[in-house]
């Protein structure tokens, strides 16, 4: 048997092409993709297994004659938002959100941009190869640190070289966008988007830990959501996973579904495809009988705690982990000759930026009006406009 993913396959056209002739969406009853160039796909012996195909897809197979047959099973939920419902974002965020929610987004993103250099740019149609290549090197390591702060790994990170070496031209085709929130010049947020005729798919997604206190995430959701009503999009697929910010987002949840595909005619294919069929239909009826009994909850619950512990052994692993305490100092604070002033933005200073970052924050005050000083190794003072603060190090643990 062999094992294809639909969203593999959304990475690479001709291999798309090689398997699908048209998929309607089933939200709008509109042609998401078609295509008309023939196939080399023939029935034969060999069963194919299609995994994480939305169900909200009606999905028309090269070839699909009465010889081909197949075997939809529902296994794991995933979560979108069914655009169609709504005219524009404000709408959207009006239903969605209650006023203080929506005043909340407002505040976050209003002092992202109050104290930072901050731009919106979304590529799709264009990208130059070398601002892609400066992104794709950045993307990987903002994962990469998010995770290990998380005391857990990244799937899409073993598969990383896949995606770098595919969306470069799906950005250009017009099969994918590359949303990007810059500070300055460097991207602080950047979200990697498949596209399929008015369907998007949130990825994945990255964005520098630094930034953390601002929300991020939600800005970077917004702004997604704005690019897809103005570009008519009707739905924006989250695709797999729990994460909070999708339930505050998602209006609809969804099936991925496992297609198995066999020749009628091949006594063999058939019974491989109806006993995988079977294996795996028991499989996901055991799992759905576990979260009734809440057995998944206790699950996560476990792995969460077994996360922590990694995280807490690879700061006692790591000696120059440091943990930052603020204190606010008294308004007649003078700087002495004795401090020296250091620019945040050099990397021999990166391990104070969160810190600063955070600070920043609560000040709602531009970095340009901001300096820090360097009392020792262990002491730094951030001096703004309104207030100023000591920074303290200490160990980790």
């Amino acid at each position: 048997m062999r094992h294809i993913d639909f969203f593999d396959l959304l990475l690479v056209s001709k291999d798309f092409a090689f398997y699908f002739k048209k998929i309607k969406s089933k939200v709008s009853k509109n042609v998401l993709y078609t295509n008309t160039e023939p196939s080399l796909y023939k029935p034969s012996k060999e069963v194919y297994k299609i995994v994480d195909i939305p169900d909200y897809m009606e999905v028309e197979l090269h070839n699909s004659s009465t010889k081909l047959k197949s075997i939809d099973i529902n296994t794991y939920k995933g979560s979108m938002v069914n655009l169609t419902k709504y005219s524009n974002l404000k709408e959207f965020l009006t239903k969605h959100f209650n006023a203080k929610k929506r005043a909340q987004f407002n505040t976050y993103k209003k002092r992202l941009e109050k104290c930072f250099n901050i731009s919106y740019k979304v590529y799709f149609g264009n990208i130059e190869k070398a601002e892609y290549d400066r992104l794709f090197k950045k993307f990987p390591e903002m994962i990469k640190k998010r995770f290990d702060l998380l005391g857990t790994e990244h799937y899409d990170l073993a598969v990383w070289d896949r995606y770098e070496q595919n969306s470069f031209s799906l950005i250009n085709e017009k099969r994918a966008c590359l949303f990007v929130i810059y500070d300055g010049n460097n991207p602080i947020s950047i979200s990697l988007t498949p596209v399929m005729g008015k369907v998007l798919y949130g990825f994945v997604r990255g964005f520098d830990v630094n930034y953390s206190k601002f929300y991020l995430g939600f800005t970077d959701l917004i702004f997604q959501l704005e690019w897809c009503f103005n570009n008519n999009m009707e739905v924006f697929d989250l695709v797999k996973g729990v994460f909070p910010y999708k339930s505050k987002f998602t209006n609809s949840t969804y099936y991925f579904q496992n297609k198995i595909i066999y020749n009628t005619t091949s006594v063999s294919s058939t019974c491989i495809a109806l006993a995988k069929s079977l294996k795996i239909k028991s499989f996901y009826f055991i799992v759905k009988l576990l979260k009734k009994i809440n057995i998944d909850t206790l699950y996560h619950s476990y792995i969460n705690k077994k996360n922590d512990e990694k995280k807490i052994e690879k700061l006692s692993l790591n000696n120059e982990c440091m943990l930052y305490k603020t204190t606010i100092l008294t308004s007649d604070f003078i700087v002495s000759k004795n401090h020296n002033t250091i620019d945040i933005r050099k990397s021999e200073n990166s391990f104070l930026r969160k810190t600063v970052y955070d600070i920043l924050y609560t000040l709602q005050e531009p970095i340009t009006s901001i300096t820090i000083y360097k009392e020792t190794e262990e002491r730094y003072i951030l001096k703004g406009i309104k207030k100023s603060y000591k920074i303290t190090a200490t160990k980790a643990l």
